[in-house]
């Protein structure tokens, strides 16, 4: 049989049948959703409140919804609930974040005396992977097999600091630059520091869907360590195709940047331009 090329493009594609039964489920039954996540993260329901969903410890937890990215003005109304209920710590699950939380949310929770993580929420495909050998769905897992399959082998990492320069020239040429990338301390960093010149090293991997419709990611460009060359590209350059210069005023683009760290830690990132 000769053999025959497709002659096409690959193109972008979910695996419907490892992991997103679970969330469909969860959009109808946001109770389960949240009592599920905070035994997840090992914290205490709350009741009474409209964004303070549980408490860990004196920290304040909120949990983000599922198939949105936490914005600017639901922390907002997180810091708001805290001052009015005397919290002053804060932890806020989520599992995309819009682009500039990042950057505000840490100081506009300081300003209001409230101490702020964020915190991403581990895949479900990783939570699933602590059940091999278990037919369950995660939304009927047994407290026992939570304590004993998950809790030791899932991990909440706090969001990583991630700075990006966004250039536009002649309206439709854009060129994305890394100019900081910061992970919090934890012992496995400390093991490494000393070897870390610049901390964009800590970047084992990086790519981009120059344009990000909020559902599935699409793998446009990306850069990776390898063992001749262990640092990535810090720019990545895309030119748009754009009709004429009146179409140009009124389009605009979201790109989704997704930084993978060397502990294998997920930093994303939506930023918007105009074209």
């Amino acid at each position: 049989m000769a053999d025959k090329k497709y002659g096409k493009p690959a193109r972008p594609f979910e695996l419907w049948n490892i992991g997103n039964y679970e969330t469909v489920y969860w959009q109808e039954k946001q109770d389960e959703y949240l009592a599920f996540m905070l035994r997840l993260y090992q914290a205490q329901a709350l009741s009474g409140f409209r964004y303070l969903h549980g408490s860990k410890g004196d920290r304040a937890i909120h949990v983000g919804p599922l198939n949105a990215p936490v914005t600017m003005e639901e922390i907002e109304k997180v810091v708001i609930e805290c001052r009015a209920n005397n919290f002053n710590k804060a932890d806020v699950l989520g599992w995309e974040w819009s682009y500039e939380v990042n950057e505000l949310a840490k100081s506009l929770a300081k300003k209001n005396g409230v101490d702020l993580k964020l915190v991403q929420i581990p895949s479900v495909n990783e939570i699933k992977a602590a059940l091999v050998g278990f037919d369950l769905k995660l939304f009927t897992i047994p407290e026992e097999v939570v304590e004993k399959e998950l809790l030791p082998h899932v991990k909440f990492a706090e969001v990583a600091y991630l700075e990006i320069e966004t250039k536009v020239k002649k309206g439709n040429d854009v060129t994305l630059k890394i100019n900081d990338f910061q992970i919090p301390p934890t012992a496995e960093l400390a093991e490494i520091a000393g070897r870390v010149k610049d901390s964009r090293e800590l970047i084992d991997y990086w790519a981009i869907d120059w344009d990000y419709k909020g559902d599935t990611f699409h793998n446009q460009w990306q850069s990776f360590r390898v063992k001749k060359n262990p640092r990535v590209d810090y720019e990545a350059r895309h030119k748009y195709t754009v009709a004429s210069s009146e179409e140009r005023e009124k389009r605009k683009k979201q790109i989704m940047v997704k930084v993978v760290d060397v502990f294998g830690n997920d930093t994303n990132k939506t930023i918007k331009v105009k074209m």
